[in-house]
């Protein structure tokens, strides 16, 4: 399924090139290539909740310790229009209304995604604030860094009571009321409040690998589509950091016996 998202292409498309890619097959374990349509049948029958179960196995690659989370919130457009329509559209400059909202909560040292929230948008960020941070609660972060729309004293309650963590989020204007919020007009660290563009660098790196429309055409299905683009994110950052330690050890144990 991460090479569908990574190479961009549909089922038959996936089947097709697999079959041309022996040593692919060999990898994959596959004595032969299953049809397309039981591919997508078996991503259909997928529960939502292994998405979730599936994403923690790959944060737990990662030696996370006190982590400083950012958390942000994208769109992936729905690719099913054909090229006919969505020239029309184009020409009547009439948006699309509906899209999937992939919310995201970021370690901004390891740039790994800890947890998600996926759900049919157009929808403001700070209704799904709440469910996504308190899914960081088993990482024990030490802060956290959002941009002014997630500013609400329940959230600011919810990381400093519940979580034990700081909140960094700057203030909107005209601001009456709220502890935590009031505090922020004086106690507002700016430092360590840029470390929330961190989680724009990985959404950024996502939609760059992976692609930024899902194809799916019922919402439950899209939301599928973009949680395993979140997991194809984190095996990606994770080989990637592999290959880098190989190298170094490599370079390392190279220079060394020139010296």
């Amino acid at each position: 399924m991460c090479l569908k998202e990574r190479l961009r292409l549909n089922y038959r498309d996936l089947v097709q090139f697999v079959e041309l890619m022996p040593k692919i097959k060999s990898i994959i374990g596959l004595e032969r290539i299953p049809h397309f349509t039981i591919l997508q049948k078996f991503f259909q029958k997928l529960n939502s909740s292994l998405f979730e179960d599936v994403l923690n196995k790959t944060v737990g690659l990662f030696d996370i310790k006190d982590p400083w989370v950012a958390v942000d919130g994208t769109g992936h457009s729905t690719d099913q229009a054909s090229l006919y329509y969505a020239k029309l559209k184009k020409q009547s400059k009439k948006k699309r209304k509906h899209y999937t909202k992939n919310q995201i909560a970021v370690d901004t040292e390891k740039q790994v995604i800890l947890a998600q929230r996926v759900v049919r948008g157009p929808r403001h960020d700070s209704k799904d604030a709440i469910p996504t941070i308190r899914k960081t609660k088993k990482y024990e972060p030490s802060s956290f860094s959002l941009d002014k729309s997630f500013d609400s004293e329940k959230i600011h309650k919810l990381i400093r009571e519940e979580l034990k963590a700081i909140s960094i989020i700057p203030p909107k204007k005209r601001l009456k009321k709220g502890e935590y919020r009031l505090s922020m007009l004086k106690n507002f660290d700016k430092p360590k409040y840029n470390q929330r563009s961190i989680v724009e660098t990985v959404i950024s790196v996502e939609k760059r690998v992976f692609g930024d429309s899902n194809t799916s055409r019922s919402d439950r299905l899209r939301n599928k589509e973009s949680k395993l683009r979140n997991i194809c994110y984190n095996i990606y950052k994770y080989v990637k950091s592999f290959i880098l330690v190989i190298l170094k050890v490599f370079l390392q144990s190279h220079f060394s016996n020139i010296l």
